[in-house]
């Protein structure tokens, strides 16, 4: 489809979506999941317009902006940057989306260069970014870009890393998307769960919370997650860890309840200590009822080499058909260099269903924004 007079402007975010202003937002919302259903072959991937919503709230921790791509009144394309406040204070994450009748026009470059120039309006140097493409395609060496680690790979052809290339931004790490298949894999969890539990021994016991962390350990499980944030493979990414507190498991978790969203944490707590060893997450929209995903896991170095990890996701997920009975898929998402939760997810049962490329523009990075 030609065009001839795409405008992009930023869309504030309307104060709800219950007025006739909302209607833009409501249409970049299900532009997104009409973009995930085209790529996918499947809803999966849906988040409804008020979950979306919900995301897009500032907090004291990100801030959100979007443009849109209109033609005429219609929204054809989006991008989005999303910028922390509390920690990696010289980095943003961006995101460009394009209805597929409208690409190959320069339009997801207009969008780009409309968030790099609002990056670097409020000093944000560096750039990250992520795309995905389903599992299947060619891996001759000619046809895939292969990030620094060696770890993975991704097809040189798609639209999205000829956006990214064409804009200065380089491959730092490859994640595999993984789905498990509830129906066939639980049988086997309870005997994983088993074995995994014999391994790590008496000085460890698994403890479990639905959406709101307990209190008393809501500080142990903040400095978890902060820990999340730097000890998993980062690839090439210059990320630095993450502030984490009360305050913001808080957050996190009533912005979840908000979007219609719903967690299922398993942490193990070193009995001698009384600490936190690890931990995983499971969160479940009932918008795509039958799929789970599979968030954090993190077992501290000290405390590794003893199975915790799988003992904690093989229990997680045992408890899912009573938690969220219509469930019948898990999706996790791992860097290709994590080989051990790798190997750990293969055993439990996950395949291969994608890749996300990890794509990072800092200064002094080449490339021109171009058609």
């Amino acid at each position: 489809m030609k065009t001839s007079a795409i405008t992009i402007d930023v869309l504030p975010r309307p104060s709800s979506l219950d007025l006739p202003g909302a209607a833009d937002f409501i249409a970049a919302a299900e532009l997104s999941n009409l973009i995930e259903r085209v790529l996918w072959g499947n809803d999966d991937h849906y988040y409804s317009p008020q979950a979306r919503y919900e995301s897009s709230k500032p907090s004291d921790y990100e801030e959100r902006v979007m443009f849109v791509a209109r033609d005429g009144h219609s929204v054809v394309g989006k991008g989005i940057i999303d910028i922390p406040l509390t920690d990696n204070l010289g980095t943003c994450y961006v995101f460009v989306e394009v209805h597929p009748d409208y690409r190959g026009q320069g339009i997801g470059s207009r969008l780009y260069r409309a968030l790099e120039d609002h990056a670097a309006g409020i000093g944000r140097s560096t750039i990250m970014a992520w795309t995905d493409e389903p599992a299947g395609f060619d891996l001759t060496p000619d046809k895939v870009l292969v990030p620094a680690t060696g770890a993975g790979a991704f097809p040189r052809n798609s639209a999205t890393t000829a956006l990214a290339l064409r804009n200065g931004f380089q491959l730092a790490q490859i994640d595999r998307c993984s789905v498990l298949d509830l129906a066939t894999s639980l049988p086997q969890a309870d005997s994983l769960a088993q074995a995994a539990q014999a391994a790590a021994g008496p000085d460890y016991e698994l403890v479990r919370w639905q959406d709101h962390c307990p209190d008393d350990l809501v500080e142990q499980y903040a400095l978890l997650r902060q820990t999340m944030s730097t000890d998993v493979p980062m690839g090439d990414l210059d990320w630095e860890e993450e502030v984490w507190d009360t305050a913001r498991i808080r957050e996190g978790e009533e912005r979840l309840l908000r979007t219609g969203g719903f967690s299922l944490v398993r942490a193990v707590r070193h009995r001698p200590t009384g600490l936190l060893a690890g931990h995983t997450i499971l969160e479940y929209q009932p918008a795509k009822p039958e799929v789970v995903s599979q968030d954090d896991t993190l077992v501290l170095r000290a405390h590794r080499g003893r199975r915790l990890g799988m003992w904690l996701k093989a229990a997680n997920l045992l408890d899912v058909p009573a938690v969220w009975p219509n469930a019948q898929r898990v999706y996790t998402w791992n860097a290709e260099e994590n080989a051990h939760m790798l190997a750990v997810n293969v055993q439990m049962g996950f395949v291969p269903a994608g890749y996300t490329a990890a794509w990072q523009k800092k200064p002094g990075d080449g490339g021109t924004a171009s058609q």
